[in-house]
């Protein structure tokens, strides 16, 4: 009797075709009862789609929040597309039959992945005028401005621009205001969406795959802050737009003090010293009496990442926490919205050598170590309570801290692989020495 495929083993053993003209008019459909009414999407189409119409194309665009494919969808027109997604989601009940009718192509972040491009090489050299659309980023930004493309991207479009595939770029502005990473109930506000050519195939053939990574780099960076610092465009929320805030935003900018932050209704607020600030739904801070914060979201972010910096450059450098440890089913979809299922529980150790979990799993011991260089980053797939990795063995690990520290542990992880030379490096224009200056309430 033949030994049944484990739900990996059947993801990875999809028949990918293209995307019907059904599954594109429905998504179309839905996506503007969804999104473009809601968000008044506007698209500024800096090229005549008419003249990528009887050809393969490959799509690239910034990744602002889970709403992407909706807006990516809007800028192609009636191009039918086939989106590249996380691996993990498909290990989801809610989500495997919209899946699997879009013909989405999975991808296990941050890790190789040969499935991924054998996927896309279906699409874009077998199927006629294929279009494939993928993220090359790896997550949605988590601070409101893009996040570096992961290690690879240039030479997955030059390896495509061999066989005469070129490249559109998409830039979403507004996008992280619609889900930010600290909250992701929806907050309608305007949304703007470009398209334009990135690189001809000729272009690409003339490039080296670093000279393609960093124009890939400079295309889609956005910053949603600066893009609407004078537009001042509106979120409406119910929560409060401040509410879980401290999840990204953990360390005091005045008496320093780390986890000491609450984000609550339109509130940001140190316990330890009182400091703080409001947020609007405009996405403006704007400081307490007496307070002293940064200007916006994304600049206490990069202070952060500038302090971890310069811990992690110390040799000695150690992080540790309690944790939980979770998995998917070998056999059965998680269901209720879930990701995972938590097997046990132990200590999450960094320092410079690399990550370590100690702990149980399925009521046995567990250890594991990953080396450094190879994990330049962990996923916060949703908000950023939770965060996993690949990088054991291709395997899916989970791990839930005690506290709202997964922010904390991502600029760790990326920044230990950065100190010691991994390829993955912040962008080139990123100061590191100079922190962001405070203004006053």
């Amino acid at each position: 009797m033949r030994e049944k495929k484990t739900l990996n083993e059947r993801i990875k053993s999809r028949r990918l075709k293209k995307q019907s003209a059904v599954a594109n008019f429905t998504l179309r459909f839905l996506c503007g009862i969804l999104y473009y009414k809601k968000c008044h999407v506007t698209v500024d189409r800096k090229v005549n789609l008419k003249d990528y119409k009887n050809r393969p194309l490959l799509v690239v665009s910034n990744h602002a929040s889970r709403m992407d494919y909706a807006f990516v969808t809007k800028a192609l027109g009636t191009r039918r597309v086939n989106f590249v997604a996380a691996e993990n989601e498909f290990h989801r009940s809610h989500l495997q039959g919209v899946f699997k009718f879009g013909n989405v192509i999975p991808k296990k972040n941050f890790v190789p992945d040969l499935t991924t491009l054998k996927g896309m090489t279906k699409i874009l050299r077998e199927e006629k005028n294929g279009c494939v659309c993928i993220f090359p980023c790896g997550m949605s930004t988590a601070s409101g401005a893009q996040q570096p493309s992961m290690l690879g991207s240039g030479k997955m479009i030059k390896h495509f621009a061999k066989y005469g595939i070129p490249t559109l770029g998409v830039r979403i502005y507004g996008g992280y205001f619609l889900s930010p990473k600290f909250d992701v109930k929806e907050r309608f506000g305007k949304i703007e969406v470009e398209l334009f050519e990135l690189l001809s195939a000729e272009q690409a053939k003339d490039m080296d795959e670093k000279e393609i990574q960093l124009k890939l780099d400079e295309a889609l960076f956005t910053d949603d802050y600066a893009w609407n610092k004078d537009k001042q465009h509106a979120y409406k929320n119910e929560n409060g737009a401040a509410t879980n805030l401290h999840q990204i935003l953990y360390k005091c900018p005045v008496c320093g003090e780390e986890m000491s932050m609450e984000g609550k209704g339109d509130v940001i607020r140190c316990l330890k010293c009182g400091n703080g600030a409001t947020l609007d739904d405009k996405y403006n801070l704007v400081p307490l009496k007496g307070s002293k914060v940064p200007a916006n979201i994304k600049e206490w972010f990069d202070n952060e990442r500038r302090d971890m910096r310069r811990k992690v450059s110390q040799p000695d450098f150690v992080m540790e926490e309690h944790v939980k440890i979770g998995v998917m089913r070998d056999y059965e979809y998680m269901k209720n919205y879930n990701t995972c299922d938590y097997v046990g529980d132990g200590i999450l150790h960094l320092d410079r050598d690399g990550l370590r979990y100690t702990g149980t799993r399925s009521g046995k011991p567990f250890d594991v170590f990953i080396k450094w260089d190879l994990i330049n980053t962990i996923c916060l797939p949703m908000d950023a309570s939770f965060f996993y990795t690949y990088a054991y063995n291709g395997e899916f690990l989970q791990f839930k801290p005690d506290t709202a520290s997964c922010m904390r542990w991502s600029f760790a992880v990326e920044e230990v692989y950065r100190v010691n030379g991994g390829k993955w490096q912040n962008y080139p224009w990123f100061d590191y020495e100079k922190d962001s200056p405070l203004i006053e309430g």
